[in-house]
């Protein structure tokens, strides 16, 4: 069915969008985030007042056997500790847009050679950047929570310089290195190229075996980067292993497909399941899109337990949420909560004429349980 356009004159903005329907605008174009890659790993936490949190933690140790008593036994008393807090504040993250009176020319002109009414141009207009600008609040907090997950903390800048560098309390025998030093990867000149006196395979499988028969810890698969992964796969001392392996009449003919040394790796070589994260994204330089460096950090796999969802969404309520709540709001001012915690304000100005959105969360990924987690640095050079 064509659109109407009979709702659609220059306020559209004003008349389209009321209370009501402002909210249900941002709530559809939120849904495509759903799948956000940040939800794989971590879940809201309740909004609350504080900006500051506490995060318990707990141990899941070997369990003590109970002791053989004798008749008139007095019963031994356990020990109870293992539980400790940390804490920390939540950053505040946001940005917005502005349909100004030069878009809305540009608008007006394409709506005439298109046939399009103006303002339905002007909406979809709006649509379009709420939806973009709701896009780069979980790319944000995509992109902590794949720090926090890689190295253990979260290091960003505020756009007034102020820095926000959080390292979370986890135990130095959880993070684990090649043996002897020998990094997988070294820096030769302008490239880096495989060692070939590293054996990943053999690290590896140390690494399993340490972190859950001498530390007791749940872990049961790797999280790493593609690059690393496709990097893993090429090295040539994993190549000859499995070549090796398969006792080939003439293994210097062989061609080796990386899906074979893959399955190899996990079927024969016991090596645990691989959660590949292949995530990019950007951040604004002098009003340019330019990327960043991966959230991911792919120097590393970190050894995560499938029973525990890593990371809790710590969030505080926005105080537009309090605004919202008071009532009595000019009408050229929308307010709305996206998923109870994005707080949005749509403003429409008359001189000069102009909309402006922007949007503002307290939020920032905390693990559940940092000693359900091990962090292997397979190699340290760059370019």
């Amino acid at each position: 069915m064509a659109r109407s356009n009979t709702l659609y004159q220059i306020g559209s903005l004003r008349n389209y969008l009321n209370a009501e329907s402002f909210g249900v605008i941002l709530d559809t174009a939120n849904e495509k985030y759903n799948t956000a890659i940040w939800r794989r790993y971590a879940q809201w936490g309740r909004p609350t007042d504080d900006r500051e949190w506490k995060q318990g933690n707990k141990k899941i140790p070997i369990l003590v056997r109970a002791s053989i008593l004798g008749t008139h036994s007095p019963k031994p008393m356990r020990n109870t500790v293992g539980w400790n807090a940390y804490g920390g504040s939540i950053p505040k993250i946001g940005h917005g847009f502005t349909i100004d009176q030069d878009d809305m020319l540009e608008l007006r002109k394409v709506a005439r050679l298109t046939g399009d009414a103006f303002g339905l141009s002007l909406v979809d207009c709006f649509v379009q950047n709420a939806s973009n600008m709701l896009g780069g609040i979980h790319n944000q907090l995509s992109h902590m929570t794949l720090q926090a997950l890689s190295t253990g903390g979260i290091k960003e800048v505020s756009i007034d310089g102020t820095s926000y560098d959080f390292r979370f309390p986890i135990e130095d025998s959880h993070f684990v290195s090649p043996d002897d030093g020998k990094d997988w990867f070294v820096k030769s000149g302008s490239k880096i190229v495989a060692n070939d006196t590293a054996d990943p395979i053999k690290d590896i499988k140390d690494w399993q075996e340490y972190l859950t028969d001498t530390l007791n810890l749940t872990v049961d698969h790797w999280k790493m980067s593609k690059k690393l992964l496709e990097m893993l796969l090429s090295h040539p001392v994993v190549v000859a292993n499995f070549v090796a392996s398969k006792n080939y009449y003439n293994p210097d003919n062989v061609k080796v497909n990386k899906q074979d040394v893959l399955n190899w790796m996990h079927n024969d070589m016991y090596i645990w399941p691989f959660d590949v994260i292949d995530f990019k994204s950007q951040h604004e330089e002098d009003g340019k899109a330019v990327n960043d460096a991966p959230a991911f950090d792919q120097h590393n796999m970190v050894a995560c337990s499938s029973r525990i969802v890593p990371f809790e969404m710590k969030c505080m309520n926005s105080i537009y949420k309090d605004r919202m709540e008071q009532g009595g709001m000019n009408a050229s001012n929308l307010y709305s909560l996206v998923e109870q915690r994005i707080a949005i304000l749509n403003t429409w100005e008359e001189r000069p004429i102009q909309n402006i959105v922007d949007c503002e969360l307290y939020a920032a990924p905390v693990f559940t349980n940092i000693r359900e987690i091990g962090i292997a640095t397979c190699y340290t050079a760059t370019l």
